[in-house]
């Protein structure tokens, strides 16, 4: 057998390197000469639908598959954003985070899959000014870097008078860190809440009225859900029904594609009290009890607890008695518009121990549900007027400890704390005595509960220690993940005929969205503002997202 010498070798592998290096320059060359992307045909025009018209829409053909680049400049302000997150030849996308009545110029890039670029012309597009009906905003106090980055969005309603509000008038709107619009919808009935659902699209509630929607940036309704018992608007007929009453205040989206929300149902009965304590006078009453239900997507009820079965519905707490707020739903089914006993407003669901978390306006409490059996698991509250067996799950205050009353927009947050926003009320509950006007005040609050021990503690709040405001009803607070500050809603504010803040009702409504440090010496850090001196307006609730692009909006 023949062996090579070590020379021959060197010989031999030097000749296959040599071919080797030829072969990949020949491959980078003929790599090299491929042509870059091109496009077939590309048009920008302006969103079609004009509820909301701070958008547009790209659309783009190619000869191969490319993702898009587009730098969309106005003002010499340039932003470059990435819509497309896929390869594909055919593109139909929106332009978002425009401003109003400015000139936009948009320049798109297509990228194919071996990253050879191609830049066509400039598009040019024009917005429309807001319209004279729009919210008047004002950024009272300005950027600062250690805000929580992204986009504001926050639905608002407009008051036809001191104590009625338009249900045929809306907006949902998005501003940027400076307070500018970049985004709004205008819609014909009254919105409660907005929010991102897990595919991208936007969930809109609208107020009392049986009906959700699902939409997609442009203002497109994709998907509609309604209430079967007593819907009050326009039912669309690929409209899916659920099994309850009227939605009302929240519906939230689960991991699952499940909605968990707020419904409705009336309970009659025979010796309920007819007054607030200490009166015993009792007799028979129809009671509007709220409901808690989940539900697919295709309206199927997964679960269904009546919380006249998980509370006292016979305990009266501030404001149970009252009967105005569902005379639209039930005006024409009873002889007297049921009473409004627990006037749930705010729900919340914890993956970790499968429990709702729902808040009750009028017995001014929080309580934790199990949602596979609908059981009572513990309630934070001021104790007055409950009895056993629910006065063994009131949680047992530790320190420093203010019982939240009229809170909303509850929230369960990553350390497992729990954050709300305190309206405050009277800060009492029958037969005890109010607190006086002057004093009253609202605030963020986060509690910690130790389910273990039944005990809960107060951690943090910002409120009269810092600035004393008073938001009668609705407002939110929400953790801002990245930087740990909080985002709160203090959305009910009313004003006297002389300027001075007002704690009930009877004034001109005006609202305002701040975010604070979460600390012990808590600081404002933004402050946007939303008031009119010839309409009264309020925010409902407010939410940070982190890109107007849901697939940028992503954790």
């Amino acid at each position: 057998m023949k062996t090579l010498s070590s020379s021959k070798g060197i010989q031999i592998f030097n000749k296959s390197a040599t071919f080797l290096l030829a072969f990949v320059t020949l491959l980078t060359f003929l790599g090299s000469c491929e042509k870059p992307p091109q496009a077939i045909s590309y048009a920008l025009e302006l969103n079609p639908n004009s509820n909301a018209p701070l958008a547009g829409i790209y659309s783009i053909a190619a000869n191969k598959p490319v993702k898009i680049k587009l730098s969309v400049s106005s003002d010499g302000e340039v932003k470059t954003i990435l819509p497309a997150e896929s390869y594909s030849k055919n593109h139909l996308y929106p332009v978002l985070g425009l401003t109003p009545n400015k000139i936009h110029k948009v320049t798109a890039t297509l990228v194919d899959e071996k990253g050879k670029e191609t830049i066509l012309p400039v598009q040019e597009i024009k917005t429309p000014p807001l319209p004279p009906d729009f919210p008047k905003l004002s950024l009272t106090q300005g950027t600062n870097d250690t805000v929580e980055p992204g986009i504001t969005m926050f639905t608002v309603f407009k008051w036809l008078d001191k104590f009625e509000d338009d249900p045929d008038w809306g907006y949902a709107i998005a501003v940027n860190k400076k307070g500018e619009v970049v985004w709004y919808l205008k819609t014909d009935y009254f919105i409660d809440e907005v929010r991102r659902l897990h595919n991208g699209n936007l969930y809109f509630g609208g107020k009392i009225d049986g009906r959700v929607f699902e939409m997609d940036m442009l203002g497109n309704i994709l998907k509609q859900w309604h209430s079967e018992g007593a819907t009050l608007g326009d039912i669309a007929p690929e409209s899916i029904p659920v099994d309850t009453d009227v939605f009302h205040h929240e519906v939230r989206e689960l991991d699952s594609g499940n909605f968990l929300g707020l419904g409705l149902e009336i309970k009659s009965y025979t010796d309920f009290p007819l007054a607030y304590p200490p009166s015993k006078k009792v007799g028979e009453a129809d009671v509007a009890s709220d409901v808690i239900i989940e539900f697919d997507r295709e309206g199927k009820t997964i679960h269904k607890w009546s919380v006249s079965d998980i509370l006292d519905i016979r305990r009266l707490g501030d404001g149970s008695l009252t009967r105005g707020f569902y005379n639209d739903v039930y005006e024409d089914k009873y002889d007297s518009v049921p009473f409004d006993v627990t006037h749930s407003n705010a729900i919340f669901y914890s993956k970790k121990d499968d429990a709702a978390y729902v808040s009750s306006n009028y017995q001014c409490a929080i309580y934790k549900v199990d949602m596979e059996t609908g059981q009572l698991q513990w309630i934070l509250g001021d104790p007055t007027g409950w009895k056993k067996p629910w006065s063994n799950k009131l949680l047992k205050p530790l320190g420093t400890f203010i019982y939240p009353y009229h809170q909303h927009g509850l929230e369960i947050t990553p350390e497992g704390t729990l954050l709300l926003f305190d309206n405050g009320g009277s800060r009492s509950l029958p037969p005890n005595k109010a607190m006086p006007k002057e004093e009253r005040f609202s605030r963020a609050v986060e509690y910690k509960v130790n389910e273990a021990e039944g005990t809960v503690e107060e951690l943090w709040s910002y409120g009269p220690q810092y600035e004393q405001f008073v938001s009668p009803f609705i407002s939110d607070a929400d953790y801002l993940p990245e930087t740990g500050n909080v985002l709160i809603t203090d959305g009910g504010r009313i004003k006297g005929e002389n300027g001075e803040d007002l704690v009930t009702f009877g004034g001109r409504n005006w609202a305002r969205i701040l975010e604070v440090t979460k600390e012990e010496n808590s600081r404002k850090l933004w402050e946007l503002t939303l008031e009119d001196p010839e309409v009264g307006l309020s925010i409902y609730r407010a939410e940070r997202l982190k890109n107007l692009y849901p697939h940028l909006d992503r954790p």
